[in-house]
């Protein structure tokens, strides 16, 4: 238990530091322009904002923190640790770079994949007798960091990715349908395992049961005069979900992509564990880590592209695009995607004839509403004495004030915005 508490108070105190990182800074900077990004995105479409952009950024912020305390104590207790080289600064600024084509890239599992094979290439080079500088790299604590971070990554995603996500209209196929782009940065300030070699073992070090750590002969000491120790170093992630919701909900597919990441991760995790002393199995691990995350994505956008969207403009009635906060349509239970097919008996044509209806002010509604199971419900509203004209939608209309494209909401990069 004191071993545990010990790993706790580490932890608190190294995201501490990393919070106060240049890094993090840069980090919470960037995630400021995606969330502006997305609200006047949301303006575009839908007329408001649900949220603040200050309360986004405050969410993000502690839910980062709390998860890369909560990742500092799984890595230092299970004992993942990562021989750190001056080579291993390069991953987040690789990933910063990438990002300017595509957000996406904005992960460690392309810029670990390009650094580890950099250096493969540099170690077969060097073999064949190329003066190369000697590239010192923790392959198997890249491949460690990825997984567990997609982890985090999955946990996330599965909670809160669906949060926020921005109604937008499209055009498929020649119709018009909704659309629900899903957007969602963490910044992650966590604590690093490192192994360093000294000549005399320090005062204050913290004693580990026998079985940790559970990575082990990752690098031997260059001489046997040195010895092996870990500490922990502050460092700084940024995790980020982007996804569009046209043939599921944002909800379903958001755990849906969770579920994925989870098996991704782990697959990295075990790679991570079991290649220490297989070389081959480190060139599996770089190799995989990007492609099998590219080939998610690809897979995933291939087929929103090829699927019949799910909200689809109605022949007759009102399709719900979104709900304004604390509206009537919200107050009673509407949802995202429903068709507003009757108001106290009348059919409704189209958005202009329901806003004919309303003008007259009722005191007492009543809805007959389609939802997206194709399940039919009944509402009613009481707005006594003097009735509304306005129950709180933006409805899903052929004149929208834009239409997007699919591509275009996909390949985003940090280039295409400060052009803008």
């Amino acid at each position: 238990m004191q071993y545990f508490l010990q790993i706790v108070v580490t932890s608190l105190q190294s995201v501490s530091l990393a919070v106060f990182q240049p890094w993090f800074l840069l980090i919470l900077y960037l995630v400021y322009w995606m969330y502006k990004k997305n609200y006047y995105l949301a303006l575009q479409t839908a007329l408001f904002v649900k949220g603040k952009i200050f309360e986004k950024m405050v969410q993000s912020l502690l839910t980062g923190i709390l998860v890369g305390i909560g990742l500092s104590i799984v890595l230092i207790f299970l004992g993942i640790p990562m021989y750190f080289s001056e080579q291993m600064v390069f991953l987040l600024p690789i990933a910063l770079v990438l990002s300017l084509f595509n957000f996406r890239y904005l992960c460690f599992s392309y810029a670990g994949g390009i650094l580890g094979i950099f250096y493969f290439i540099a170690r077969g080079l060097k073999s064949y007798g190329f003066g190369l500088p000697e590239i010192h790299l923790d392959i198997p604590g890249i491949i460690a960091l990825v997984g567990i971070l997609h982890l985090m990554e999955a946990w996330l995603v599965f909670a809160e990715g669906s949060r926020d996500s921005i109604p937008i209209v499209i055009k498929k196929d020649d119709s018009y349908a909704a659309a629900y782009l899903m957007q969602r940065y963490w910044p992650i300030p966590f604590s690093l395992l490192i192994m360093e070699f000294v000549t005399s073992i320090p005062q204050g070090m913290i004693e580990t049961p026998e079985w940790w750590p559970i990575m082990k002969n990752i690098i031997t000491p260059p001489n046997p005069e040195l010895s092996l120790i870990y500490t922990v170093l502050p460092i700084t992630a940024i995790l980020g979900y982007g996804d569009i919701a046209v043939s599921q909900k944002p909800e379903v597919k958001s755990k849906k992509t969770a579920v994925s990441l989870m098996f991704y991760s782990s697959l990295l995790i075990v790679i991570a564990i079991m290649s220490p002393e297989r070389l081959w199995l480190q060139f599996l691990g770089i190799f995989l880590m990007p492609l099998v995350h590219e080939i998610m994505i690809v897979g995933n956008q291939r087929k929103e592209k090829i699927s019949k969207p799910l909200f689809t403009f109605p022949k007759k009635g009102v399709r719900i695009l979104e709900l304004k906060a604390d509206g009537v349509a919200e107050k009673m239970g509407m949802k995202r995607g429903d068709i507003i097919l009757r108001i106290n008996g009348i059919e409704i044509e189209n958005y202009a004839h329901m806003k004919v209806v309303l003008s007259n002010y009722h005191t007492f509604l009543w809805f007959d509403v389609l939802s997206a199971d194709g399940e039919e419900k009944y509402f009613e509203y009481k707005a006594y004495p003097y009735g509304i004209n306005d129950i709180g939608i933006v409805p899903l209309m052929e004149q929208a004030v834009k239409v997007f494209r699919l591509e275009d909401m996909e390949n985003v990069g940090l280039f295409r915005i400060l052009k803008k």
